[in-house]
């Protein structure tokens, strides 16, 4: 497939806040150079507007931004690894990050308390096998994330792999994409649950059939200024049937409008999402289509899932005969270097052979792929053996954290440790609970916990015990996507942190009692019965 013409010269009026300027005296992707010249000269060394472009390589300063020491998030497009990539984030983690990283819920893996002197070694390991950072953060195209079981997935609606490998290659290292007014996400999937989130993305590409002359055609839809933070907004759908052959000129000329028409007088309006709620999707297409020559067919019908939030965990058959796909689960995404290593090891042992692929969801767990049947059992008792959780529970299964004070400079509540201490606590608590509930911790109202769209969200606060400062959380309820997408809805405020198991259990032993049926999900419950009998459950 050709790649779409380059659009025309940027006519975008730069704005005048402080990263507008930054990026008017300086390419973000331009500060790669002096990265490594600071390797060289020290933290003291680096100029403010540097440390805002060390973004566009996935470089944070951690908390506290004096202290030296950075985040880095690395860029794996749709979450696909092999073995030999994996160990290489198993090194980075135990020679450079105190032992850990972090699984994102954009596929990817990030690691804390790097130095400067630390980027060159580890931008050439990365190189080595193949992988970078180039986009991982900044005002540039995150990390394209997908449906981490695409192409073997008995189910799925259409094969999305080759689409997001051509949209990836063709917006990382793209100057005419490094300077957008904000961050733009992608999401290219054609599974068939909507894994891979199209709702809450800049840009959401989904699978899509269709019926032309009695047969079935499987292709692609679009949807466009999805995206959470403080001021949420559900994606709106492009009314076309895509070829897989017209995804790319898509996306590009989507993004070509994002670039040149985006909000970027004020920071906080800079987001696609505004653009899009402000102009309405046929007038999103018109422009997309005015720039690039061309239209798009038309399509109308759209069937979205009642269901979409699964992150593809268990032991499943894949559509390749003979082969299994076997999900590792971690609570909220926190994972050692050494379990790193040991899926890597376990993935080159026991995948077919030159088949050995392992995926990062964006339920921040792991899936090892291409497992033949024969060795699912004696995989199953090393992961066993290694405290590898392959059978996990609900609660495991449907929890996500952002990272939290403990390193993010926002958040003002701890999260990462407290999602794994809650996920033990219900595991105990709520053992007779067997349904299907997702439970998100975001720090702050930035919501990289994707705390809208769970059963049950939490988002930092802050309250006062006897006088006293205390971490707590406000309690939103009721999310979800797909068909009927909603955000939740607050329920109670400043909950204290150490009472967050206790009323997550009356909660769900409240909606076992009381639901209309054993199939109604706690989201379709929750909108049901009004909120001030379920505060007073909480009472």
């Amino acid at each position: 497939m050709s790649t779409p013409a380059l659009s025309t010269p940027r006519n975008f009026t730069p704005g005048s806040t402080p990263q507008e300027l930054i990026k008017m005296e300086k390419d973000g992707l331009d500060v790669i150079h002096d990265l490594y010249r600071y390797a060289e000269l020290g933290f003291q060394a680096i100029p403010e507007g540097d440390f805002e472009r060390f973004k566009w390589y996935g470089f944070y300063r951690q908390k506290p931004k004096e202290s030296g020491y950075f985040m880095l998030r690395t860029k794996i497009p749709g979450g696909q690894m092999n073995s030999e990539q994996l160990a290489v984030m198993a090194d980075i983690a135990d020679d450079f990050a105190h032992g850990f990283a972090d699984i994102t819920t954009r596929q990817t893996l990030q690691f804390h308390w790097l130095t400067i002197q630390d980027a060159p070694t580890i931008f050439s390991r990365l190189a080595a096998v193949g992988m970078t950072t180039s986009g991982a953060c900044g005002d540039d195209t995150r990390n394209v994330t997908g449906c981490p079981v695409a192409g073997i997935d008995k189910n799925e609606i259409i094969d999305g792999t080759a689409v997001l490998e051509q949209v990836n290659a063709h917006m990382t290292d793209n100057r005419e994409f490094s300077n957008l007014p904000r961050k733009f996400k992608i999401s290219i999937s054609g599974c068939r649950i909507h894994c891979s989130q199209p709702d809450i993305n800049c840009i959401g590409v989904f699978g899509l059939e269709r019926t032309v002359n009695g047969k079935l055609e499987a292709g692609f839809g679009m949807k466009v200024g999805g995206g959470l933070s403080s001021a949420p907004h559900l994606a709106q759908t492009l009314p076309i049937f895509l070829k897989p052959e017209d995804v790319l000129s898509a996306v590009h000329y989507a993004a070509v409008v994002f670039r040149d028409y985006g909000f970027r007088e004020k920071r906080n309006r800079a987001r696609f999402k505004f653009l899009v709620a402000d102009w309405g999707a046929e007038k999103v297409l018109a422009k997309m289509e005015e720039l690039s020559g061309r239209t798009w067919e038309r399509h109308s019908e759209f069937h979205f899932p009642v269901d979409p939030e699964s992150d593809h965990l268990g032991v499943q058959e894949q559509k390749q005969a003979g082969l299994y796909y076997i999900g590792i689960s971690f609570a909220g995404g926190r994972v050692r270097g050494h379990q790193i290593r040991k899926v890597a090891e376990l993935s080159k042992k026991y995948a077919a052979p030159g088949l050995d692929r392992i995926a990062a969801t964006n339920k921040q767990n792991l899936i090892m792929l291409h497992i033949p049947e024969k060795n699912l059992k004696p995989l199953q008792r090393e992961l066993d053996d290694a405290g590898l959780v392959w059978q996990p529970s609900n609660f495991r299964k449907g929890c996500v954290s952002c990272t939290g004070m403990e390193f993010c400079n926002l958040a003002i509540v701890e999260t990462k440790n407290r999602m794994t201490r809650l996920v033990e606590e219900l595991e105990t608590e709520c053992a007779d609970f067997q349904d299907k509930i997702r439970i998100h911790f975001s720090g702050c109202t930035s919501s990289c916990g994707q705390h809208q769209i769970a059963d049950l969200g939490f988002r930092g606060a802050m309250t006062r015990i006897n006088g006293v400062q205390t971490e707590a959380f406000d309690l939103f309820i009721g999310g979800k996507l797909g068909e009927g997408a909603r955000f939740n809805e607050l329920l109670k405020g400043k909950i204290p942190s150490t009472e967050v198991n206790k009323t997550i259990g009356k909660l769900l032993h409240y909606y076992q009692s009381h639901r209309t049926s054993a199939a109604e999900s706690f989201s379709d419950f929750s909108k049901r019965v009004p909120k001030d009998e379920l505060k007073q459950v909480l009472a």
